[in-house]
């Protein structure tokens, strides 16, 4: 054979070879997310979700990820796909407000499912199959869970805070179903800033204190450096989910196996981001223990007045918000709630390592 004719053969090979991958991407997608590539929304949910669904499909499937600010403000991503300048978006219903409390408690809810309840109920209680059934019928978006995160630290604080009293006056930052039980029940005025303001606004006394999210996530931006007390356990948010939406006509579209390949990367990142997060946060826990700062357990009479108080507040707006035909506020309320009860009756069986400390 003749270097000419192999020369040749190999051009045959390449080009079959690249025409091969060509046509296994039959469907590419933008995806806004809410951060930066440094942050964990990126490095444990967004990046491992576009990767898992490049593999599941055999490279079929394509997910561009475009972060924090390509795509308008973080807080409307949802509206962006509705009024289709994106394909996609990873986000989380908190920034959709209360104002339908399907949103408000479907994702996270203050004294609500915890890191160890919530995928029992999101899987096989229930709880996927009234989100993907609100996002539909409510907002005209198909959903998939794509990540859930452990519980968030309850604040940094300028101050001591141990129960309800010691919180009168202050200046807290808080964002959605969290600030409403506080203003409503607490005395407490929220102060609703961007999470890349808090620091400054810690450190100059314009904060007395502040949640944003979990222990990694909050020592990055270094919380501690200005403010003094650690508060946990973040009960406004014991676990957390995010969501990646898209139009109802690009979910139709896709064959039927594509998407069952994309519900199962979308469940199995969800399993892996908590364990991931887990692991990092407790990292982060050891090294707060190490910085000098006072870490202060709040007192169980205040998580379970707020438990009761928490209640009260999704029970009365998930009944205004139902009305004739639609009843979906109301049973994932009941769902919500039943499957917790249910949970922390009946679990006391099970094994864990976790220890209480005071």
């Amino acid at each position: 054979m003749t270097h000419k004719t192999t020369g040749l053969i190999s051009g045959v090979a390449l080009a079959c070879a690249l025409g091969t991958a060509a046509s296994a991407q039959e469907h590419r997608f933008s995806m806004a997310i809410i951060a930066g590539e440094n942050s964990v929304y990126y490095e444990d949910l967004a990046r491992p979700f576009a990767d898992l669904v490049a593999q599941m499909t055999d490279g079929r499937v394509q997910i561009d990820i475009l972060t924090a600010g390509t795509v308008g403000s973080v807080l409307r991503l949802h509206e962006a796909v509705q009024d289709g300048l994106v394909d996609m978006a990873q986000t989380t219903p908190i920034f959709l407000g209360t104002a339908d409390p399907v949103d408000a408690i479907v994702a996270s809810f203050p004294t609500g499912l915890g890191v160890d309840s919530y995928l029992p109920w999101l899987y096989f209680g229930g709880g996927e199959e009234l989100w993907r059934e609100h996002r539909r019928e409510r907002m005209g978006l198909e959903a998939l869970v794509t990540g859930l995160g452990p519980t968030e630290l309850f604040a940094h604080s300028n101050t001591p805070v141990r129960n309800a009293e010691d919180l009168q006056g202050l200046r807290f930052r808080a964002l959605g179903n969290w600030a409403a039980i506080l203003s409503e029940f607490y005395g407490v005025s929220p102060t609703v800033v961007a999470g890349s303001e808090i620091y400054g606004m810690l450190e100059r006394g314009g904060l007395d204190l502040a949640e944003f999210s979990t222990p990694n996530e909050n020592l990055k931006v270094g919380f501690h450096e200005v403010a003094r007390y650690i508060v946990y356990p973040g009960f406004h948010a014991p676990a957390w989910a995010f969501e990646t939406v898209m139009l109802p006509e690009t979910w139709d579209s896709l064959p039927a196996d594509i998407q069952a390949q994309m519900e199962l990367a979308a469940e199995l990142v969800t399993y892996r981001s908590l364990s991931r997060m887990i692991v990092d946060d407790l990292d982060a826990m050891a090294a707060y223990e190490g910085m000098g700062n006072e870490i202060i357990r709040l007192d169980d009479a205040f998580i379970e007045d707020a438990r009761e108080k928490s209640r009260e507040w999704a029970r009365r707006e998930a009944e205004n918000a139902s009305s004739g035909d639609y009843d979906l506020p109301k049973r994932l309320v009941d769902s919500v709630f039943s499957f917790q009860d249910h949970w922390q009756a009946h679990s006391y069986y099970l094994v864990t390592d976790t220890v209480s400390r005071r």
